[in-house]
């Protein structure tokens, strides 16, 4: 098949998507494109090299892209004519850059998660501007922060199809916890989980919304586990895991679920699967992925309105109390406080237009910090 597969962004999730994508069926090229010249076409290079040595023959490809040039992004995704594109832009990221906190505001961030997310807004909102004025049909996955920023996006006429990462990665690592227990192969294992990204970082013993169920061929085996146990005791969960190998972990497995869901989109599988974002929803659902688009798929008993309360209850666990239809981001109180006492800002709420303002004094303000190890 010869299909084509830009990544926007080649930083922890783009390279590591770049890696996972090149050894993929069904992807014939892939296009990279960042605003680092040097390491792009490196990393690229790279890749090219390593695949080379296993036996692929995929054409790769760097262009240099600053996604804040929307005319010049236009003009190359019109180019490249790409059928799945990849956004991993970002101007700080959530993982990695986590661990440059010190660690009692590492914890403090958990309730802030929402703050962290809305520094990738106004470079997502590029790209999608981008998209759209390329004139281009590709379905985009975005990986940064879609529990929210998709839904976002999409009530500004911009929405990617769907996002990766965040409870996907968690999902990815509970069914190989139930397959090995049952020694059982991981295809075996369904999971229906209806839960929004907090509960990735708190767990599911604080109070977080969220559904669960397995099914283990054509059986129910929810009441076999203990939910919890599965859901919170992971390294994320409460920061228990060493941020010095913990976050280096993250990127690795949001990228390969976002490349999970390009091979369902390429190979037109239908694949049912788990993804934050679907058709601008807030929080992670369960879903069925294909060419065509994608399309939640709720189990037995469950009704759209419960799983969207689900998902609207739980994304008040990291900050935010609601979502306008316009897309303007109203913070909880809670939020705000803990905001205004950390860093010093007024956090009330974040509208699309003021993404970037908001996103440059956010980062300047972690610079003042004590004991910030970043940039």
């Amino acid at each position: 098949m010869n299909k084509t597969v830009m990544i926007l962004g080649l930083g922890d999730d783009g390279g590591w998507a770049l890696e996972y994508l090149a050894r993929s069926d069904g992807v014939s090229t892939i296009i990279t494109a960042d605003i680092r010249e040097d390491w792009g076409a490196m990393k690229t290079d790279s890749v090219a090299v390593g695949t080379g040595q296993q036996g692929y023959s995929k054409t790769l490809k760097f262009y240099k892209c600053d996604v804040n040039d929307i005319d010049a992004t236009a003009d190359l995704i019109r180019t490249v004519s790409p059928d799945v594109i990849f956004s991993a832009v970002s101007k700080f990221g959530c993982t990695a850059g986590m661990s440059v906190f010190p660690p009692d505001i590492a914890k403090k961030n958990q309730v802030l998660a929402s703050i962290m997310g809305g520094l990738q807004l106004g470079l997502a909102a590029k790209v999608m501007k981008a998209v759209k004025k390329s004139g281009i049909s590709a379905h985009v996955v975005n990986t940064c922060y879609p529990d929210l920023l998709n839904a976002v996006l999409w009530r500004n006429g911009l929405g990617p199809l769907v996002g990766a990462g965040n409870t996907d990665s968690l999902m990815g690592q509970i069914r190989r916890k139930i397959s090995v227990a049952e020694n059982v192969p991981i295809r075996d294992v369904t999971v229906y989980m209806i839960a929004e990204h907090i509960v990735l970082l708190r767990g599911s013993r604080t109070g977080i919304p969220y559904f669960f169920k397995v099914m283990i061929g054509d059986r129910d085996m929810t009441s076999k586990f203990d939910v919890d146990s599965l859901i919170s005791d992971s390294p994320w969960a409460g920061l228990k895991g060493h941020p010095e190998w913990v976050y280096p972990i993250i990127p690795s497995r949001a990228a390969a679920g976002a490349v999970k869901n390009i091979m369902a989109i390429i190979n037109d599988t239908n694949l049912f699967t788990h993804a934050p974002g679907p058709n601008g929803l807030i929080g992670g659902y369960p879903i069925r992925l294909r060419a065509k688009g994608v399309e939640v798929v709720l189990p037995e008993g469950v009704t759209m309105e419960q799983a969207i309360k689900i998902n609207t209850d739980g994304i008040k666990y990291e900050g935010i109390e609601e979502l306008k239809d316009d897309g303007t981001v109203i913070f909880t109180e809670e939020a705000r406080k803990l905001a205004k006492e950390i860093y010093g800002l007024d956090y009330g709420e974040l509208r699309l237009e003021d993404a970037d303002d908001r996103a440059e004094e956010t980062l300047a303000a972690f610079r003042k910090l004590p004991g910030w190890k970043g940039g």
